[in-house]
């Protein structure tokens, strides 16, 4: 590999890193096309992981600038609503650069409408009604 495109590749992961898009930073005269750096990442290797270890960090940085907008946030309903537009883009962009740290929390509900999918109860029987119920069963089963 050149040194250049390793250098590139260097400077790429961190302005990503710093919060800066791909296509900002590809806009740059000195920096290759998005799709010469999409056609790196698809190669995988080192800059593959590089680069999603600098997605990670961006997600961080996001994070980190949702609680400064919202602490520095004036208490004017106009300033409000701005500072609210702010987070949930940073939210959004976070949870999709780091769903497992920053995405949506989901539960799933194991409840039946019509209880087929409650567990069944305890039933409580003596030594000799289980015997004769099991002696009931192999019977109907050898029918």
């Amino acid at each position: 590999m050149h040194d250049n495109r390793r250098e590139l590749e260097e400077r790429i992961c961190e302005m990503l890193a710093q919060g800066h898009s791909m296509a900002e930073i590809c806009r740059r005269k000195d920096m290759p096309a998005e799709s010469t750096v999409y056609k790196w990442l698809a190669e995988g290797g080192a800059f593959s992981e590089r680069y999603a270890h600098a997605r990670e960090q961006q997600a961080d940085l996001y994070a980190d600038e949702i609680i400064k907008i919202a602490d520095d946030c004036p208490p004017t309903h106009e300033e409000i609503a701005k500072a609210r537009v702010r987070i949930d883009a940073r939210k959004w962009k976070a949870a999709r650069l780091a769903p497992k740290k920053y995405g949506e929390k989901s539960e799933l509900d194991m409840k039946s409408s019509d209880g087929s999918m409650t567990p069944p109860r305890e039933v409580q029987m003596s030594k000799e009604d289980l015997q004769g119920a099991l002696s009931e069963a192999l019977k109907e089963i050898t029918r």
